[in-house]
């Protein structure tokens, strides 16, 4: 989890309260609604949610997404524009709060600072186009943290699957059993993500393809499998042998499946 020098020593200009010194990064699990397979990941800095006054009702992002060894809260050498907070229709695409997070250059703290919203540019929290666009400013005022609290913070959060069901865990087991195989839905669909079936039972894999035309338009076919097994570990091998027992020419008519 090393980080190192910022991209942009302009973005650094700003320096920790004198008073208040540096700042506590808290991550906490929170379900929203009836929906536990799918619990957003809630920031607190100092023991407060430092967005509820600008963006009421504004939610995280799945733990998956923000979690785990290479989880984008870390700035890594160069710093990112990461996307820590959206709408609260739960769409990225709606507008995110997004600051530049980075690392001072003695690495005596790790910043967010120049907090924007994008609409129409996030789909999770990091994207490639972020660059191309110039973003709204938010009101909010720049965030400086101790950089070993927050690194062990973010280990914390990661080693906590306490938010994971057992139907999130098949999915991810399922992924975990699929994704080396290197699997190809005919004629060039490659496995993006396995996830629960949002309204029915199973799991759904999608498969997809980034078309390059300028309008970068996705080809996506989802799968959905079933088992009858409860133990999350045996549900996601019987899974995998459903599928694989069957010829990839056939996976569409055999598992193809509609939303809604």
């Amino acid at each position: 989890m090393a980080f190192g020098a910022p991209r942009s020593a302009a973005l650094m200009s700003a320096a920790p309260n004198a008073d208040n010194g540096l700042s506590v990064l808290a991550l906490e699990f929170q379900v929203l609604g009836e929906r536990p397979d799918w619990p957003v990941l809630t920031i607190r800095v100092d023991g407060k949610d430092p967005f509820t006054e600008v963006a009421k009702g504004w939610r995280g992002f799945d733990p998956a997404e923000m979690l785990g060894p290479n989880s984008p809260l870390i700035p890594g050498d160069a710093g990112r524009r990461l996307a820590v907070y959206r709408c609260s229709c739960g769409e990225a695409g709606c507008g995110v709060i997004a600051p530049f997070v980075v690392a001072s250059p003695d690495r005596t703290r790790i910043s967010w600072v120049d907090f924007r919203d994008y609409v129409g540019v996030f789909v999770g929290p990091v994207t490639r186009e972020v660059e191309d666009y110039q973003g709204k400013p938010w009101e909010l005022s720049d965030i400086h943290f101790q950089p070993d609290q927050y690194l062990a913070e973010i280990r914390r959060a990661s080693n906590d699957r306490s938010w994971e069901t057992p139907r999130r865990q098949t999915a991810r087991l399922l992924h975990e059993r699929l994704r080396p195989i290197g699997l190809v839905l005919p004629p060039d669909l490659t496995l993006a993500s396995v996830t629960p079936a949002w309204a029915e039972e199973g799991a759904v894999l999608m498969f997809q393809r980034l078309a390059r035309d300028p309008d970068h338009r996705i080809q996506q076919q989802p799968l959905r499998l079933l088992s009858n097994r409860t133990d999350p570990t045996r549900a996601a091998e019987d899974m995998a042998n459903q599928l694989l027992s069957v010829s990839p020419d056939e996976w569409t008519r055999v598992f193809g499946h509609r939303f809604g």
